[in-house]
């Protein structure tokens, strides 16, 4: 995978994932902060706190034009230019991509994180020329399992999860190319 296409924004419907800007911050640090929304996600402790937060914030703005971005983005609504949450892909030891996607607990439900899904998994298939894009799941995260199958994702069952022995639930999109 090619990062020499990191992206400066992707439209879609609804939203524009873009680089992270500083003005993020506020609403980054809400969310990392928040123990209800980082409740099924990977991130230690430390860096769900005000100070680890920034950190992140920090280091992903400063690697973009740097020679190995980091693949972390900014979601906006294109309707209003609110921050509506955050995205990225992270190169897989499979050759694959895995995405990841958060909302802001006060836009949920509103179809974002399908539409997010959607638009990584095309970027990462269309412009990366990935042929597998991954979402490992907390077996108990209903609503992110729902958004991987109505983005186009299969179900691979219960699996150990990269580097540690917790389980996940997988879910594949695989780009079949020359095989019609």
């Amino acid at each position: 995978m090619s990062t020499g296409n990191l992206i400066h924004s992707i439209d879609s419907e609804h939203t524009r994932i873009r680089r992270f800007v500083q003005g993020d911050a506020e609403n980054f640090v809400s969310f990392m902060t928040d123990p209800a929304s980082t409740e099924f996600m990977t991130f230690g402790e430390a860096q769900k706190s005000r100070e680890g937060a920034m950190e992140i914030l920090n280091t992903t703005i400063d690697s973009y034009d740097s020679k190995k971005p980091l693949m972390a983005f900014a979601v906006e609504s294109v309707e209003s230019a609110q921050f509506v949450g955050f995205c990225g892909l992270t190169p897989d030891d499979e050759g694959a991509v895995e995405i990841m996607y958060a909302v802001m607990p006060n836009e949920r439900g509103k179809g974002y994180a399908t539409e997010i899904a959607t638009t990584l998994v095309r970027f990462a298939i269309d412009r990366l020329g990935c042929q597998r894009v991954i979402a490992p799941i907390s077996p108990q995260h209903e609503a992110s399992k729902a958004v991987c199958r109505k983005a186009g994702f299969v179900d691979r069952g219960i699996r150990p999860g990269s580097g540690n022995a917790e389980l996940v639930h997988l879910f594949v999109y695989e780009e079949l190319r020359g095989l019609e």
